[in-house]
């Protein structure tokens, strides 16, 4: 099942349904009321969904699970009780406003949410070892915890990456290609670009910017017109703003030399970076804000630099020091690729998931590449 937003090309070759109404970014108001309104509606849009399927589910996967869709998930499972329960296997991805930290002290009333969304899950599974909680970085697992009432994995979600990418060789005279590439949502920094971009083109002339960023259903309407700005910025930057398909999204990342990723630690403190992990997994370089927790582990091994503070004199600093790093970075990413080429801990769990429904399917085979 899928987004009713998600293109009709997509649900097609996957043989996806289209059912979910509300994105990432729907809640206004973060009200209680909102909060179950939306829980009811995941539920409604779950119900009418699977009545269109020749049986019940025996596995639910919520890849980017909130309080509200949880609840959802709940209220379904109580209306339609089976003997055995289904395997549940969602991620935390977010804190639990969008907008905000997780240690934000006055989220306290969203964190509650958890604690009643869990509950109901918990009570209507009705066996905590069929339920598996997962976030994509440790910082994040540790501070869910306490709310949801289970050990959480961390365990990041790959796309279909199957090995690293040929080591890309510059031609004499070519420039270094510096990659953005996800949602151009205020988390992510967009709005640093112009001018670090300017600062950097007054150090160098050897650097060409490739950016990319959609700009649809996020939380950023400017992020529209500073990729317009961008566009017309510098004859060597180039933008897209299209919604990249995964085999042109993995194109995307492979041309880079560098992964830039200026993200607000504020908000990313302790969320995931999928563009991070899979630049981890291709084996390419990256320069983020040293302050996301994703980012520790790669700075230590030399295959990231950290961006010192959020603003654009420290974006352009760091990208420099990687620049003149670049071959050092480059061989320390190819490396950690190499060594991590097959992620042993995401086959596990989803291996687990499957046998314990008693019926492995075609997805998994397709996510694990057997």
């Amino acid at each position: 099942m899928v987004s009713l937003g998600a293109s009709e090309e997509l649900g097609h070759r996957e043989n996806l349904i289209p059912a979910f109404g509300r994105g990432i970014y729907y809640r206004s108001q973060w009200t209680q009321r909102e909060f179950h309104d939306c829980a009811a509606n995941f539920c409604a849009d779950l119900d009418s969904a699977i009545r269109k399927l020749r049986d019940r589910p025996e596995l639910f996967v919520l890849p980017a699970a909130d309080q509200a869709t949880i609840l959802g998930l709940a209220h379904y499972l109580k209306r339609h009780r089976r003997r055995k329960p289904p395997v549940v296997l969602l991620w935390l991805m977010m804190a639990p406003h969008y907008k905000k930290s997780i240690h934000d002290p006055s989220i306290g009333p969203h964190l509650a949410e958890y604690n009643e969304a869990f509950h109901a899950l918990r009570k209507a599974v009705a066996d905590d070892s069929r339920l598996h909680v997962c976030c994509e970085t440790n910082a994040m697992a540790r501070a869910y915890e306490p709310h949801v009432g289970l050990k959480i994995e961390t365990v990041i979600v790959h796309k279909l990456i199957q090995q690293p990418r040929n080591r890309r060789v510059r031609q004499p005279g070519e420039p270094i290609n510096i990659v953005c590439a996800g949602n151009a949502n205020a988390a992510k920094g967009y709005f640093l670009l112009p001018e670090t971009i300017h600062r950097l083109n007054r150090k160098r002339g050897d650097l060409r910017f490739l950016i990319h960023g959609t700009v649809e259903k996020t939380d950023y309407p400017q992020g529209r017109q500073i990729l317009l700005r961008l566009s017309s910025l510098s004859p060597n930057v180039t933008v897209r703003t299209d919604v990249l398909s995964t085999d042109d999204y993995l194109a995307w990342l492979t041309q880079a030399d560098l992964i830039l990723l200026p993200y607000d630690p504020y908000i990313y403190k302790t969320r995931g970076s999928g563009i991070c992990s899979e630049a981890a997994k291709l084996g390419i370089p990256v320069v983020a804000t040293k302050d996301c927790d994703f980012a520790k582990d790669a700075i230590e091994e030399r295959r990231m630099v950290g961006i010192e503070a959020f603003n654009a004199e420290s974006v352009a600093s760091a990208v420099l020091i990687a620049v003149d790093r670049l071959e050092e970075m480059t061989a320390c990413a190819a490396d950690y690729a190499a060594r991590h080429s097959v992620d042993e801990h995401f086959a596990r769990l989803l291996s687990a998931a499957a046998a314990a429904t008693e019926r492995r399917t075609s997805w998994f085979d397709r996510m694990l590449g057997w």
